[in-house]
């Protein structure tokens, strides 16, 4: 996927910082508004798979290390294949 403009990149960043605080959410945050940037450190490389055309595996394995190496929580599988999902589809959208 080739971002061609910065509005287009603003709007793919929101996207993904939106699938990630309200639909991934591992910590349990999305309700708690001064944490609504918990995640944003995730927002760059997430932001270069999309772009890069990433499979779906590649993605799930980003966010599955996250969730269990990184912020050391006990991954859900099902629902980290799920927004590993979302955020592809997000690849044909932009």
């Amino acid at each position: 996927m080739k971002v061609e403009h910065a509005n287009e990149a603003t709007l793919l960043l929101h996207a993904i910082h939106k699938v990630l605080l309200k639909e991934w959410d591992p910590l349990g945050i999305r309700s708690i508004r001064s944490m609504s940037d918990e995640y944003e450190d995730y927002l760059p490389r997430l932001f270069m798979m999309i772009c890069e055309n990433a499979d779906e595996s590649e993605i799930f394995e980003y966010l599955w290390r996250i969730e269990n190496k990184v912020m050391e929580q006990k991954g859900n599988r099902p629902h980290t294949l799920r927004i590993a999902s979302l955020l592809k589809q997000l690849q044909s959208k932009n």
